[in-house]
């Protein structure tokens, strides 16, 4: 009985170990690549930023040292997690992993603690704002303005191979971005889907979801269209369980401002 146990034991420190050495393997080879991956978007908008949101709140963390240039800020650190901002008349001391911000003369505490990547400093976007004042709005806005004026000439559309199928089978698709615009559009995601299509029947009820299923690569994955350019891609989508009648086949691209999307597309299944 003993030897049993002691082997009992040895399996389970074994198992441990093993367990434990994948999830460091996980932590150093995929980890970095959430938090270190350049030209990513808040609320829609690109920046040189390394961490990334669909939608600017309170407490959303943007790195300071972009600001720099245009504003003129200037950022100092010292012992490793303290940051110094200095802009005209202002300054305000930060400590990474602390509430406590201190400004002149006052202290009160962040919404969230601000976050030190790389060289960087990142702190929540009500306390940049309320530092850079109007500066980091105007630029917020602008560049909304220019985002806004790139993707009114991108065209995403469907091609399905057949508008009228049997019930059961399934037909191909034709996935097309397209540049239309004098300038070089990028676009970034976050795993390696691209679009999403989706079938939907007179109740607009969704009964068919291409991604439903699928396995993607779990990277931020970035592609960038020059004037002119066009990426196609192909998906297959099956009718098997579908009743006969009218079914309207959508798409929308899965970058993360998740702002094209496709005309419908009528099918009917016989």
């Amino acid at each position: 009985m003993l030897i049993l146990e002691i082997s009992k034991n040895i399996y389970k420190k074994r198992f441990l170990i093993i367990s434990t050495s994948f999830i460091m393997i996980f932590i150093f080879i995929f980890f970095p690549v959430l938090i270190n991956s350049e030209n990513l978007e808040i609320a829609g908008v690109e920046y040189d930023f390394f961490i990334a949101t669909e939608e600017i709140t309170e407490e959303t963390l943007i790195p300071m040292r972009q600001f720099a240039e245009k504003t003129g800020l200037q950022i100092n650190s010292f012992a490793e997690n303290y940051f110094i901002f200095r802009l005209e008349d202002r300054h305000m001391l930060v400590i990474s992993g602390e509430k406590e911000v201190r400004t002149g003369d006052d202290v009160y505490e962040s919404e969230v603690a601000p976050l030190k990547v790389n060289d960087d400093i990142l702190i929540s976007y009500r306390l940049a704002k309320s530092f850079l004042e109007d500066d980091v709005l105007d630029m917020i806005e602008a560049n909304k303005i220019n985002d806004d004026k790139e993707r009114t000439g991108m065209h995403f559309t469907l091609s399905p191979e057949t508008k009228e199928i049997s019930r059961g089978d399934s037909f191909e698709v034709k996935v097309e971005l397209k540049n239309f615009t004098d300038r070089t559009a990028s676009f970034t995601f976050n795993t390696g889907q691209k679009f999403e299509l989706e079938l939907l029947d007179e109740d607009d009820s969704v009964v068919f979801k291409w991604s439903r299923g699928q396995m993607f690569t779990q990277a931020i994955e970035r592609i960038e269209l020059e004037p002119g350019e066009v990426k196609n891609w192909t998906a297959r989508v099956n009718t098997s369980g579908l009743r006969s009648g009218s079914y309207r086949l959508k798409g929308w691209l899965t970058d993360q401002r998740k702002s094209l999307t496709a005309d419908p597309v009528e099918i009917e299944i016989k």
